[in-house]
């Protein structure tokens, strides 16, 4: 008598729990963003990314009041980043930046490369 329902293991409930999940997950599917206008608004993202995980680097850091570059206390946090741009195009550009300089470039340079 095991066999009377098609999954005897299931809750009686367990469509209904589905059917709402599924519910939940397609309601929590909204339209995705295009990404930055232009070219400019592109390196804005990209040197606003790279800003927070390059503040603390040694490199970035300015000299002390002394004057003297070996004076300075280096610290603890990354030197560079690897930042990936995709084009209008749909072309993949990588690179290796250590500042939001850098950054802005890698995005202008992958934009004018089109």
């Amino acid at each position: 008598m095991m066999l009377v329902r098609r999954f005897p293991m299931l809750s009686p409930r367990a469509p209904l729990w589905l059917l709402a999940l599924g519910t939940l997950a397609v309601a929590g599917c909204g339209p995705g963003t295009a990404g930055p206008d232009s070219p400019a608004a592109a390196a804005a993202t990209a040197r606003a990314m790279v800003r927070p995980l390059l503040a603390r680097s040694s490199a970035a850091l300015s000299t002390p009041a002394t004057g003297d570059p070996s004076a300075a206390q280096p610290t603890d946090g990354l030197t560079s980043v690897v930042l990936v741009h995709r084009a209008e195009d749909g072309t993949l550009k990588v690179g290796c930046v250590g500042s939001e300089d850098g950054a802005e470039a890698l995005v202008r340079s992958s934009e004018e490369a089109r």
